[in-house]
C-alpha cells in the first residue's frame, strides 16, 4: 500500500480512475511476477568515448555478482542472498527483493569487449564499456561535385 499526500488540484477524473484501478494493477502485477528473481535497475549514459552502465545492487556481495559478454551479449548476474533466514510466520508486508537476478543487453558490435572494466562499490556496479573506434563519432567532410 502507498500512502499519498492527497492534493484537491490535482485531482482529475483521470486520476479518480488509477486510484480506483490500483488494487487491481498491483494484484496483476504481483500475479505474474516471480518472487525469486528479479532484475537490478540500470542507466546507461554515453561519456568521453565510453557507455557507462551503471546497476544499482543493494544488499549483494561482490562475490554474488557475474559480469560475462557471450556472442556480443552482455549478462550482469548473481544472487541476493537474505541476511538471516527467519521465520517468515510474523511478517505483515516486504518489499524487498531475494533471489537471483539477471539483466541481458546486446551490445550490437559496437562496444570492444576486450576492454570492459567493472568496478563494484556501495552496492552500485558500474561497467565502463569503451565504443570500438570504428563507432566513435568523427567528422568527415564530403566534397559536393
Amino acid at each position: 500500500m502507498r500512502l499519498v499526500r492527497w492534493n484537491p488540484a490535482a485531482s482529475s477524473l483521470l486520476s479518480g480512475w488509477r486510484r480506483d484501478a490500483e488494487p487491481f494493477v498491483n494484484v496483476c502485477d504481483n500475479w505474474f511476477d516471480d518472487p525469486s528473481t528479479f532484475g537490478p535497475q540500470v542507466d546507461i549514459v554515453e561519456k568521453n568515448g565510453n557507455y557507462l552502465l551503471t546497476a544499482e545492487l543493494p544488499g549483494v556481495k561482490p562475490e554474488d555478482v557475474n559480469v560475462s559478454v557471450e556472442n556480443d551479449v552482455l549478462m550482469i548476474s548473481g544472487e541476493k542472498r537474505e541476511e538471516n533466514e527467519t521465520d517468515k510466520s510474523g511478517v505483515y508486508h516486504s518489499e524487498r527483493r531475494y533471489g537471483k537476478f539477471s539483466r541481458v543487453f546486446s551490445l550490437n558490435g559496437q562496444v570492444d569487449t576486450e576492454k570492459i572494466d567493472a568496478n563494484y562499490n556501495a552496492g552500485v556496479l558500474t561497467l565502463t564499456l569503451p565504443k570500438r573506434e570504428e563507432v566513435k563519432a568523427r567528422a568527415v567532410t564530403i566534397k559536393v561535385k
